[in-house]
């Protein structure tokens, strides 16, 4: 039988002022949020890998055209943006 690894959560102060604008203006996304980090936790190679500047992180879309943006830094899972698919993207295609 396969080691079950326990990932943690770590939410990036980005990732929470996303969360308080969705809260506001979205509340209905909320509960697929939630499913979707809880996906993630599970198993946290099933988002898609980014490429260029967002190499070494991971989306998922939830309820749609929502980008969850994470990377997994060993057993640790990081939350790292939480946007609409064409704002998300434009927010990070800055090389920094």
């Amino acid at each position: 039988m396969a080691d079950l690894v326990q990932y943690t959560l770590d939410l990036t102060s980005l990732y929470k002022n996303s969360l308080k604008k969705i809260k506001r203006s979205k509340p209905d996304l909320l509960q697929p949020l939630e499913a979707g980090v809880a996906k993630i936790l599970r198993s946290p190679e099933l988002g898609k890998p980014l490429r260029n500047v967002l190499r070494n992180r991971r989306q998922i879309h939830i309820a749609g055209s929502f980008v969850l943006l994470y990377e997994i830094a060993g057993a640790e899972v990081r939350l790292l943006d939480f946007d609409h698919h064409n704002k998300i993207y434009k927010k990070h295609s800055v090389r920094r």
